[in-house]
């Protein structure tokens, strides 16, 4: 093993453990609670990707054919809209918005896609139903970054994945109880994506084993490919073995500890680094802002502690400046040790370079 890997991998695509895999539960009660068949009139349906529940909702709206005038907030992934219009036929047009007061000027006939922004946050329901009382706008709400909230939508439709929260490749998304086409039906297929994706995780696991730049580079070739692989017209739904993990998923444990993690990790935070702005959350990510963001990422990354990147793509300011860290379930308290030492020495760092221009 060479001196690169010898310390293990926090954040991206490695981890110290096979994420939670293993985390499964006695009964399918916990997938039931939080994802029931039916809320509010509209009836689950399970999706490989949050893409294709978007899209599949989309696909009903308006007359067969007819452009769809779709809001997304400014911080939507642009590469995740391209493959949406892929699916749609290229029939949407998009308007981004900054703030809730964009939104009035929505019209007839548009649809606005609503994102709860690494959390559930309540206070928007009023904001949502007030755009619901518009005559002819449709409301989905994006519980993407606030996975196992979904239930509690105000919308009239709802998505999210479990793709970022887990290892499953499950989005839900409640919708209007529609027939599957032919090509929808054949549950037992795997998309090429699926089948990239199993050969990724295979070399993951030896990499685990015995960490060699040879098999870096396959994986993540393998991973590329794999999202190249999700540019298709076709809607792919929820493989059934997919399915059944999250039927068996253990929902609770994964909560706690993402929700433990978040905690501990926003109070060193809030000890340690004044000059950073932590943004609301609770289990998805620790988000954070500072003007010196990318000394912190650079500096975070030769030491293999891999921050997420969020919507590199979307050109709006706030991915210029955040840093967020995962909090999942692959993670203990001495992997946040070790990526807290390593900030601390980029922040005394910063400040000895203040002090000599000064």
């Amino acid at each position: 093993m060479t001196a690169k890997y010898d310390l293990p991998t926090i954040g991206g695509m490695f981890a110290t453990s096979d994420h939670d895999r293993f985390l499964t539960a006695n009964d399918r009660s916990q997938f039931d609670t939080l994802f029931p068949l039916k809320v509010g009139g509209k009836t689950r349906n399970l999706y490989e990707t949050g893409i294709d529940a978007l899209a599949a909702i989309l696909r009903d709206q308006g007359a067969p054919g007819a452009p769809i005038r779709l809001w997304t907030p400014e911080n939507f992934c642009q590469e995740s809209l391209q493959r949406l219009n892929l699916k749609l036929d290229q029939r949407l047009q998009f308007v981004s918005y900054r703030s809730t007061s964009d939104l009035w000027e929505i019209q007839e006939k548009e649809v606005l896609l609503w994102l709860h922004f690494n959390r559930f946050d309540p206070a928007a329901k009023s904001t949502i139903e007030a755009v619901k009382e518009r005559v002819g706008v449709i409301v989905i709400e994006d519980f993407v970054q606030a996975p196992l909230e979904i239930s509690r939508f105000s919308g009239d439709f709802a998505l999210n994945s479990l793709r970022k929260f887990s290892s499953l490749d499950v989005s839900v998304a409640y919708q209007d109880a529609v027939a599957r086409t032919e090509s929808e039906t054949e549950y037992a297929k795997e998309t090429r994506y699926r089948v990239l994706k199993k050969e990724a995780e295979h070399i993951k696991a030896a990499f685990l084993q015995g960490p060699s730049e040879v098999l870096e580079r396959q994986f993540l070739s393998y991973c590329r490919e794999a999202d190249q692989a999700l540019f298709v017209r076709e809607i792919a739904h929820c493989h059934p073995r997919e399915e059944e993990r999250a039927a068996h998923f253990d929902f609770r444990t994964v909560r706690e500890r993402r929700t433990a993690n978040y905690r501990w990790l926003a109070a060193q935070f809030d000890q340690h680094f004044d000059e950073m702005t932590i943004l609301p959350g609770d289990l998805m990510y620790l988000m954070v802002t500072t003007a010196d963001r990318d000394r912190y990422r650079a500096d975070l990354m030769a030491q293999r502690v891999f921050p997420v990147i969020h919507w590199a793509d979307s050109g709006c300011a706030l991915a210029k400046s955040l840093l967020s860290f995962h909090v999942d379930q692959r993670y203990t308290v001495d992997d946040f040790q070790r990526m807290i030492s390593v900030l601390k020495a980029t922040q005394d760092d910063l400040q000895r370079l203040r002090q000599v221009r000064q």
